[in-house]
């Protein structure tokens, strides 16, 4: 008998445009479009596999030099060997830990694309990586177990773009009216594949009462938003107004050192140890996760890192109406151990609640949809309202708006400017 192959595939297309053009170095529009085409096969009843690709574009065009970045990546691309009680994978793959939905505290196995920050749902940030993972099902639990020589961190630009981390530093310091010119630049800590730089993890899983209950250990590289910055060649550098850092350079300058022109960035490592649970209750979906980090990485106002013991929470509930209506609200705290007030963006404790609307109309042809954070501490707050027509059973135009907001000196102030409307084509085949 001959392998079976199933095909399947992809194609994304989207547009936005800023709402707002108030900075100078502001990017306008961008435009972002990929198609990925996926082949599962079963070689023997015991060996199936996978094996994707995927063609990614991604450009940016502003009032300064536009950007365009073209890759073509392996997707998940794997073996898979069924035993009779133990399934062992090695390859390209996507693995979710932890219970939660978009607000999630263990789903650290894939890296994310960040290019765009959170302006794509989890599923659209999430990449595959080269795991291999060991799964032995015994009568009432699960262990699983995974390991890769490849070390792994989200994907930000650095400079340049909208959503950068250093946002338009570089060409900004070009243009600000300073005593003499600066010029930064980064120095990345490079890893190779190796035992030295491996990451690995252990899952227990079980059911207990109908509660789907979850254990797990994972040591692995900064998952956070934030570089680890060990250095920054400015000395003296306060930042209280990170949304416009040349107002607090030109402060600093009387008592500023330039220490050369090169920012070193490092991949420090971290241990997080999580649980996480799942149930049902009269039609509600109910679910949580803990972590705990030992040195989870936050920026200070000196633009340089730290390390610090971390823990945070999410509890969540879904809902399905008796009309169709779909509610998804989850409620998020996090404490800073150690904290001080150098530390910039994050208070020693934060909570956040997360809603997900959606409403399905004309025989579910037509959605319409809403995601909600707010930052109960910070008030910050994130909306994405959008509406999705199916035209065809594959086929979904959709549009909608990214609004964003934060008082001066939170995280989301660097980002209040890119308030976006967008107009998207997603095609399954």
């Amino acid at each position: 008998m001959g392998a079976r192959v199933d095909l399947s595939g992809t194609f994304l297309s989207r547009g936005t445009l800023d709402l707002t053009h108030d900075r100078p170095l502001e990017d306008q529009t961008s435009d972002r479009e990929y198609l990925k085409v996926e082949a599962r096969f079963d070689l023997s009843e015991r060996l199936e596999g996978k094996l994707g690709l995927r063609l990614d574009r991604l450009a940016f065009y502003g009032n300064h030099n536009g950007r365009e970045e073209t890759r073509l990546e392996f997707w998940e691309s794997y073996l898979r060997f069924l035993g009779k009680n133990t399934e062992v994978t090695l390859g390209n793959q996507i693995i979710r830990w932890g219970k939660a939905d978009e607000i999630t505290v263990l789903d650290n196995l894939t890296w994310q694309d960040l290019r765009e920050l959170f302006t794509w749902r989890l599923e659209e940030r999430e990449r595959p990586w080269p795991w291999l993972r060991v799964q032995h099902f015994f009568q009432n639990f699960t262990l699983e177990g995974v390991f890769t020589l490849w070390p792994m961190w989200p994907k930000r630009d650095d400079f340049d773009s909208d959503w950068a981390v250093f946002d338009h530093l570089r060409l900004a310091l070009k243009r600000a009216p300073l005593p003499f010119p600066l010029e930064i630049d980064l120095d990345k800590q490079k890893l190779s594949p190796s035992l030295r730089n491996s990451e690995f993890g252990l899952r227990l899983q079980g059911v207990f009462r109908e509660v789907d209950w979850e254990i797990s250990f994972l040591h692995a590289h900064n998952r956070s938003f934030y570089y680890y910055v060990r250095r920054f060649p400015l000395r003296g550098l306060d930042i209280e107004h990170p949304a416009e850092p040349i107002k607090d350079l030109r402060a600093a300058f009387p008592n500023l050192r330039i220490l050369g022109n090169t920012a070193r960035i490092d991949r420090p490592q971290d241990n997080i140890l999580g649980f996480a649970f799942e149930t049902t209750w009269r039609g509600l979906g109910l679910r949580g996760e803990f972590a705990y980090h030992t040195g989870r990485v936050f920026m200070k106002k000196d633009l340089e890192s730290v390390q610090k013991p971390y823990w945070r929470y999410v509890l969540g509930l879904d809902y399905r109406f008796e009309n169709g209506l779909y509610l998804n609200l989850q409620f998020l705290q996090q404490h800073i151990l150690g904290w001080s007030e150098k530390i910039l963006f994050d208070p020693e404790y934060d909570s956040y609640i997360f809603l997900r609307l959606s409403k399905g109309f004309l025989r579910d042809f037509l959605e319409l949809r809403l995601d909600g954070t707010y930052g109960i501490t910070t008030r910050i707050y994130y909306l994405n309202p959008e509406i999705a027509y199916k035209f065809r059973d594959n086929w979904e135009l959709f549009g909608g708006f990214h609004l964003i907001d934060g008082p001066k000196g939170t995280f989301f102030d660097v980002y209040d400017n890119n308030d976006q409307v967008y107009l998207g084509l997603k095609i399954s085949f």
